[in-house]
């Protein structure tokens, strides 16, 4: 029988609602990479390091007035464009929680489960003393808004006076009986706040002895407080079932069908945060992460990216060194200034960029693997050949991708490392010669040098066995 160059389904995102070892036609791992539009996979940005605070804390990101603002370990600081850094802390954020920031035309308000805190002029100091304590903080059409820790109301201040605020302007979230847990004001004015058992929908009215009046509700719960954003025109959160939705009103449509067990299978949700729109190398991301999350390789760190244009998964990982192991994606947050993008790690700020893949000082390991090929009573791959964009290296040095094999459900065997190419080297075809005779095949295909992976296709030449 003739031999054939078979294609490996490199179309497919990662499917995650079965074992590994029962998916057939998709890709079981998508790592520190995503599936582009002509079918292929690339390489997801890095992390260059442009400042450290000195702490080690989260960080959380926002802009005012020009500059970068980072909150970390209560502190505020203000980043110039070339990265010198202003402590402007005279008031700490407090509370501990996740910070959550809101502009208000004159302020940054930042609120992290005490006292709402602002920036205004040269350093931080409490909003108002009789502002409510408070999780999150949000601003529309001249109110001030603040969730009561622990309760199903929201407050709001005097229309244009942030800093003033009548313990009766209150309203209650009660259509489901839970306090209100999360925030949100859309782009188009609408003040969503969710608990875990559904989402209500306030907006503004003119006339009357109330500003704002309730709407209509989603039938779904936001399952922890930072697991709520907006991007594409629709809400996206993790509802309580587990599943990350999403509703341009109040109809809600699953977006995880894909990865349903995976969600399931994660062990804690703290601090588990929604961070979107996520838009880099012409692709469009919402990042979802459980930080302290077992992961398949039994390190802590769960992170998503959700594809908004394709509807796939793929995943991000750091790099553990002393295990030899990925472990969570180094990133708290995510900021877009002065068209870049920043990202909050512990302590310090990267930029995300592609010209380097590593994050920070650390390796970041790209990876695909496939499922299980079956090839009916066995066969002999012959060859193994992958068509990826060659050359990107210098004139006097190469980086390496790499391929190993997984026979009939046996530990994967060693690396066969081939050169991505020195530059001008532009061939793009690369064999990895044979991987032996089996009645199933899997394989993973990796790189961990810093440069960037095109990978366009991926084939097998087999015969069965007996021909």
């Amino acid at each position: 029988m003739t031999e054939r160059w078979i294609p490996l389904p490199l179309d497919k995102t990662i499917f995650a609602n079965l074992d590994e070892d029962a998916v057939v036609g998709f890709n079981t791992a998508i790592e520190n990479g995503f599936k582009n539009e002509l079918g292929g996979f690339s390489r997801f940005n890095g992390l260059i390091e442009r400042v450290d605070l000195g702490l080690v804390t989260p960080v959380y990101l926002n802009d005012f007035n020009g500059d970068l603002i980072a909150c970390c370990d209560g502190k505020v600081f203000r980043i110039d464009q070339s990265y010198t850094v202003t402590d402007v802390t005279t008031t700490p954020v407090a509370g501990g929680r996740r910070v959550i920031f809101a502009k208000t035309g004159v302020d940054l308000l930042m609120a992290a489960g005490a006292e709402i805190v602002r920036l205004r002029s040269a350093t931080t100091e409490i909003l108002s003393p009789n502002a409510p304590l408070s999780s999150h903080v949000a601003w529309v059409q001249g109110y001030t808004l603040a969730v009561e820790i622990d309760s199903q109301r929201f407050f709001h201040s005097g229309a244009g006076t942030p800093d003033q605020w009548d313990p009766l302007d209150t309203f209650a979230a009660d259509v489901v009986p839970d306090n209100v847990t999360s925030l949100l004001v859309t782009p188009f004015g609408d003040v969503m706040l969710g608990g875990e058992g559904s989402i209500e929908q306030f907006e503004r009215v003119d006339g009357g002895d109330a500003p704002f009046a309730r709407r209509w509700a989603v039938a779904s719960g936001v399952k922890l407080p930072y697991v709520l954003s907006f991007a594409d025109n629709a809400m996206w959160w993790v509802n309580s079932a587990n599943e990350l939705v999403f509703a341009p009103g109040q109809i809600y449509t699953r977006a995880s069908d894909d990865i349903g067990l995976l969600l399931e299978k994660i062990d804690d949700w703290r601090d588990a945060w929604i961070g979107g729109p996520l838009n880099i190398q012409g692709q469009k991301f919402i990042l979802i992460q459980a930080p302290f999350a077992t992961n398949e390789y039994g390190t802590k760190g769960v992170t998503l990216l959700y594809d908004r244009r394709q509807k796939g998964f793929s995943s991000l990982y750091g790099w553990d060194s002393d295990l030899s192991a990925p472990t969570r994606w180094p990133g708290w947050s995510h900021w877009r200034l002065w068209d870049k993008t920043f990202v909050g790690g512990n302590g310090k700020i990267y930029e995300l960029t592609d010209a380097t893949h590593l994050n920070g000082a650390d390796l970041q390991r790209w990876l695909v693997r496939t499922a299980h090929m079956a090839s009916g009573s066995g066969a002999i791959i012959n060859n193994f050949r992958l068509q990826v964009v060659r050359g990107r290296g210098s004139n006097t040095a190469a980086s390496t991708i790499r391929v190993r094999c997984s026979r009939d459900g046996k530990p994967f065997g060693s690396w066969i490392r081939l050169t991505l190419g020195k530059a001008g080297e532009r061939s793009q075809m690369l064999e990895f010669g044979s991987f032996g005779s089996a009645q199933t095949f899997r394989f993973e295909i990796a790189c961990t040098d810093d440069c960037a992976v095109d990978l366009k296709a991926a084939e097998i030449k087999s015969i069965p066995l007996g021909h």
